[in-house]
């Protein structure tokens, strides 16, 4: 863990980042840094379904993790602010300048089979990176499951944030937008709240 870092997003002709980092003491394990990468945004809607598009979810629940941690401890950073548009190089760059100890990439999924359901967690294909990456996984499926959330699966993929970020990295499928049952729940507001409760709980017993 490691001291807070600043963290400044700046819009000029697109998003660009700025971030000023202060020494940081390997003996300091007071803070638990963690980077919310609210998928999409701007131009690049994600997934979408009548109005409802994949980046308004992501970003609506990454304001109430924020909103709902009250650890002094654990500090969160975000990958855009609003409803910007962030390429994955300038995501992953800022993410490894800050050196967090946890990413959490929040994205919607969407199927031409509309049966499909339930969230799904994706950690990186490198030995290396997997093992702490799919303990944070394993521990946050059991607490979807536990609010009676359904969860197909923890698998590896070569997903850009994942391969690159440096730090351990979980990619979070909230659910199916193309699936009635899971697009009520991504879309109701007390749903929303449920589910960012479910990982501001888990950061703080995570740190």
């Amino acid at each position: 863990m490691k001291k807070p870092i600043q963290f400044f997003v700046l819009l000029a002709l697109g998003a660009c980042f700025a971030f000023t980092m202060p020494s940081k003491s390997n003996t300091d394990s007071k803070y638990f840094n963690v980077v919310i990468d609210a998928g999409h945004g701007g131009k690049d809607v994600g997934c979408a379904h009548d109005d409802v598009a994949e980046k308004q979810i992501t970003d609506v629940i990454a304001h109430k993790i924020m909103a709902l941690n009250k650890d002094k401890e654990v500090v969160i950073h975000f990958t855009r602010e609003g409803d910007n548009f962030v390429d994955l190089n300038k995501r992953v760059e800022a993410i490894n300048a800050m050196k967090p100890d946890l990413v959490l990439s929040l994205h919607v999924n969407y199927s031409k089979e509309v049966t499909h359901s339930g969230i799904e967690f994706f950690i990186p294909t490198e030995k290396a990176k997997a093992e702490k990456a799919s303990a944070y996984a394993e521990k946050l499926a059991d607490k979807f499951e536990q609010k009676e959330y359904k969860v197909r699966s923890i698998k590896p993929a070569p997903m850009f944030v994942l391969k690159n970020s440096e730090a351990p990295a979980v990619m979070i499928q909230l659910g199916y937008l193309s699936n009635d049952k899971d697009r009520n729940y991504l879309t109701d507001k007390s749903k929303q709240m449920e589910m960012a409760t479910i990982i501001a709980n888990f950061l703080k017993e995570a740190k």
